[in-house]
C-alpha cells in the first residue's frame, strides 16, 4: 500500500507538470490526443485552435461562448451548475446519500463538521457526473451568499461509472471542496469532487497561475473575501482541472418541485434543473 501511494504521488506530480507545460510540442500533443480520443464540441468554445491555449490545462478548462449556455433567469428556477449527467438523486435516508443506486455513504463524512448543524430529515441531494468531454467550469445554481467553504479528502480515484459501481464511499474518499450558500428562500451545499490523478478544484477568487495543491487547500479553507461572498445565479464559482462530479445538497426539500428529475438525464449549465415553489 505504501508503494502504491508513493507511485500515485509520483504520477500526480509528473502528470500535473505535463498538463501545465507551456512547451509547444507537449501541450499540442496532449490537446490533439484528447480531441482524437474524446471528440469534444469545440464549436462552443471561446477559442477552438491549439495555439490559443498555452497549456493542456487551459484547454481542458476552456471557457464557452456566452450565447451557447443561456441562463434561465426566472426567480423560481434553480439552474444546473455544470454540464453533465444526473446519476443519483433522492432524500437522505438516516443521514446517508446513495452512490450508484447501491452504496450508502454518510453525510457527516461528505461535508464534515457542517453536518452537525444540519437538520437532514427533509434534505435532498442531486449528483451530476461530468464526462471528460464536458465543460468543466462550475457555476452558481441559485443566487445567495457564500457562508463557508472547506477542503476535505485526499484521494483522487476516477469517478466514472465503473468506479462508482466498484468503489464504496467513493465521494468521501476523494478530494472535494464544500461550499455552503444561503439566501431568503433556501440553504444548500455545492460539493465539487475531484477525480483522476490531477483533480484539483480551483475557486473563483484564487487567480494565481501556479496553484499547487497546498495553496488550493489553503484557499478553500480560508474562503473568499467579504466583498466576494455575494454571488449571482450563473456566476462562475470554480473549475475542475480534471474530473469530475458535483453534488448539490438542499437542506430543506419542502420548497423544491422535484418532478423534472430523471435518472441519466443530461443537463447543461444554465438550464433549469429544478423549480422552487411557495416563494411568497
Amino acid at each position: 500500500m505504501m508503494l502504491k501511494g508513493i507511485l500515485h504521488l509520483f504520477l500526480t506530480k509528473i502528470i500535473g507538470r505535463l498538463a501545465n507545460s507551456k512547451i509547444w510540442i507537449i501541450k499540442s500533443f496532449l490537446i490533439k490526443a484528447f480531441i482524437y480520443l474524446y471528440k469534444p464540441n469545440l464549436e462552443e468554445s471561446l477559442f477552438s485552435d491549439n495555439v490559443s491555449f498555452p497549456t493542456y490545462n487551459s484547454f481542458f478548462t476552456r471557457t464557452l461562448k456566452k450565447e451557447v449556455r443561456p441562463i434561465e433567469k426566472s426567480i423560481s428556477s434553480i439552474i444546473s451548475p455544470v454540464d453533465g449527467e444526473i446519476i443519483d438523486f433522492g432524500h437522505l435516508t438516516e443521514g446517508n446519500l446513495i452512490q450508484a443506486k447501491k452504496y450508502n455513504y454518510p453525510l457527516h463524512e461528505l461535508i464534515g463538521d457542517y453536518s452537525k448543524k444540519l437538520n437532514y430529515s427533509n434534505s435532498y441531494f442531486i449528483t451530476i457526473y461530468l464526462a471528460p468531454t464536458d465543460y468543466h467550469r462550475i457555476h452558481c445554481p441559485y443566487e445567495g451568499k457564500i457562508i463557508s467553504t472547506q477542503h476535505l479528502g485526499k484521494n483522487l480515484f476516477s469517478v466514472n461509472q465503473r468506479s462508482q459501481e466498484k468503489i464504496p464511499n467513493l465521494y468521501i474518499k476523494n478530494e472535494r471542496a464544500v461550499m455552503k450558500i444561503e439566501n431568503n428562500y433556501l440553504s444548500y451545499f455545492l460539493i465539487s469532487v475531484g477525480a483522476s490523478i490531477v483533480g484539483s478544484v480551483v475557486p473563483f477568487w484564487f487567480q494565481e497561475a501556479h496553484n499547487s495543491r497546498k495553496k488550493l487547500i489553503h484557499e478553500w479553507n480560508k474562503g473568499p473575501k467579504d466583498n466576494q461572498k455575494a454571488i449571482l445565479k450563473g456566476q462562475e464559482i470554480a473549475h475542475f482541472k480534471m474530473g469530475s462530479t458535483v453534488i448539490l445538497l438542499f437542506e430543506d426539500a419542502s420548497r423544491l418541485d422535484l418532478n423534472s428529475l430523471t435518472d441519466n438525464k443530461s443537463v447543461k449549465f444554465g438550464s433549469k434543473l429544478i423549480e422552487l415553489r411557495n416563494l411568497n
